[in-house]
This record gives structure tokens, C-alpha cells and sequence, in this order.
């Protein structure tokens, strides 16, 4: 496994793409708390619960991650490392660069555990560049400050970490399964904007409803995901991702070990279907 891992970071390290954005995200991560803290800092009246800074000596100070998801980073994250997943193993199937390594007789189980190394590794960076953009400029400012709870932060970078995770390994199963560029952008797509969680959803609901139809008992819990569509604001229940993600938007999202479970079962999931599809793809 760590020669595929090696391999793969050497790929990554020589692309001009992968450090483009990474120098892109950078800046306008930093654009981004510039912006969330002017927001905080020139209040008038209330914000989320917070008196207005500077009256009777209140300040605001929240943890990195309350910054991150009121600087809306959540989204425009996991969109920006999933097109580089897309990007970056779409070409290294289309052109067959791993081919090399083969000769190994557990290559593939090898290369989908060093793909999901790879794909964590890649979402840990990012975030620690948001982290490190948060701490440059929040303090900045005279009445901001920065909560040190670093428990807190820890698990809201875990819990992107595992829906990263997730969404990078169905990407690169479909990278595998395809070894075409355009498909891989699709489903990164579908993941990123939740579209793949709501059709699955609604086709649940609807094979329900089918089935109630035919006389035949009921699916479990499609009654939930029926609510679900109505009273979550991502309009699906909320241990999906896709729920998760907009929840970890707001101010002191702190992720539980219950939050995490069905997020870290997804993610292990989409790792055993990365592995069928590269299972059954030639090289």
C-alpha cells in the first residue's frame, strides 16, 4: 500500500492543478474571514444571540469551525477537493498510470486503502489551510477573538473528513468504472450539491408509496424520510450528509460520536463499493 500511496503523492505533488487551487483556496479562505469578520465587527443590534461588540465590553469568540460555516467554507470545501478527487484519479485511470504497480498480487485492495488514505489526507490539508486562514486574520480584529477549543474544531474536521471520505471514494469509483473524466464530474456533482441523497430519497419514498399501493406492508422508515423533506432544511434525515453538512453551517456545530457513526458507515460503504468497481475494472 505505501507504494501506491507514494505514487499517488508523487502524481499529486508534480500537478500544477493540485497546488493552484490549494494557493487559490488559500487566498480566498483568508478573503473569506476578512469578510466574516467585518460582518461581526460592524453589527448593529443583535447576531445569532450576541450583543452588539464593543457594548458594555463584549466581545465575539468563537471556535474555528463557527467562523468556517458562517464563512459558508463547508460547501465551497467539499466541492473544491472533490473536483480535484475527480480530476486528479479520472486521469490517472484514463491514462493508466497505475499500471506499473499491478504486478502486486493485492494491488487493488492496496490502491483503493492508499486512494482513501489519499482522499483524507487531501481533505486534512484543506482544512487545515481554512484553520490557519481563521487564525490569520479573525484576531485581526480588535473585539474578535478565537475560542481555543480545539475538541470542538477536531471533531467538526472529523466529521468533514468522513463525509469527504464518502463522497471522494463513490467519485472514484466512478472514475474506476468509467475511466472517462466527464461521468466522474457527474456523480462529483450529484454528491457535492446533496442531488444524489434527495433522488435517492425521494425514490425511496416513492417505492413506499408503490408498494402500499400493491397491498404490500410498508418500507421501514419512509415515513421519517417523507418528513424529512419537509421539516429538515436540507430535506432529508438528518444522519445523511448531505443533512450534516447544512447543520455544520451554523454556530457551535459540534459533532457527536452519534452524528459521526452513520457518516463514518457511509464512508466505509462507499470505500467497499471503490473497491468492486476497481475490482472488476481492467487496468
Amino acid at each position: 500500500m505505501l507504494n501506491v500511496l507514494h505514487a499517488q503523492w508523487y502524481r499529486i505533488a508534480r500537478n500544477r492543478a493540485f497546488w493552484g487551487l490549494l494557493i487559490t483556496f488559500a487566498v480566498i479562505m483568508a478573503w473569506d474571514m476578512v469578510s466574516v469578520g467585518q460582518n461581526y465587527h460592524g453589527q448593529e443590534g443583535y447576531f445569532d444571540g450576541i450583543p452588539p461588540i464593543g457594548q458594555d465590553g463584549v466581545k465575539v469568540n468563537l471556535d474555528a469551525g463557527a467562523y468556517l460555516g458562517k464563512g459558508g467554507v463547508v460547501y465551497f470545501l467539499l466541492t473544491l477537493v472533490l473536483l480535484l478527487v475527480a480530476s486528479l484519479f479520472a486521469e490517472e485511470w484514463r491514462e493508466g498510470a497505475c499500471r506499473s504497480l499491478a504486478a502486486a498480487p493485492s494491488f487493488r485492495r492496496d490502491y483503493v486503502l492508499a486512494s482513501a488514505l489519499t482522499v483524507a489526507l487531501i481533505a486534512l490539508l484543506f482544512i487545515g489551510v481554512a484553520w490557519a486562514a481563521v487564525w490569520a486574520v479573525i484576531p485581526r480584529f480588535p473585539l474578535l477573538g478565537v475560542g481555543d477549543e480545539m475538541g470542538r474544531f477536531a471533531r467538526w474536521s472529523a466529521q468533514m473528513v468522513l463525509v469527504l471520505e464518502g463522497y471522494g471514494m463513490l467519485t472514484i469509483a466512478v472514475a474506476a468504472a468509467t475511466k472517462r473524466l466527464g461521468p466522474t464530474l457527474l456523480a462529483t456533482l450529484l454528491l457535492g450539491t446533496g442531488q444524489f441523497e434527495i433522488l435517492l430519497a425521494n425514490g425511496y419514498v416513492i417505492a413506499d408509496q408503490v408498494a402500499q399501493l400493491a397491498g404490500l406492508p410498508a418500507l421501514p422508515g419512509a415515513s421519517g424520510v417523507a418528513a424529512a423533506f419537509f421539516d429538515s432544511p436540507a430535506m432529508l434525515p438528518s444522519w445523511l450528509p448531505a443533512a450534516q453538512l447544512q447543520w455544520m453551517m451554523g454556530e457551535g456545530a459540534t459533532p457527536t460520536a452519534a452524528d459521526a457513526a452513520p457518516v463514518a458507515l457511509l464512508a466505509a460503504v462507499a470505500i467497499a463499493v471503490a473497491w468492486f468497481a476497481v475490482r472488476r475494472r481492467a487496468l
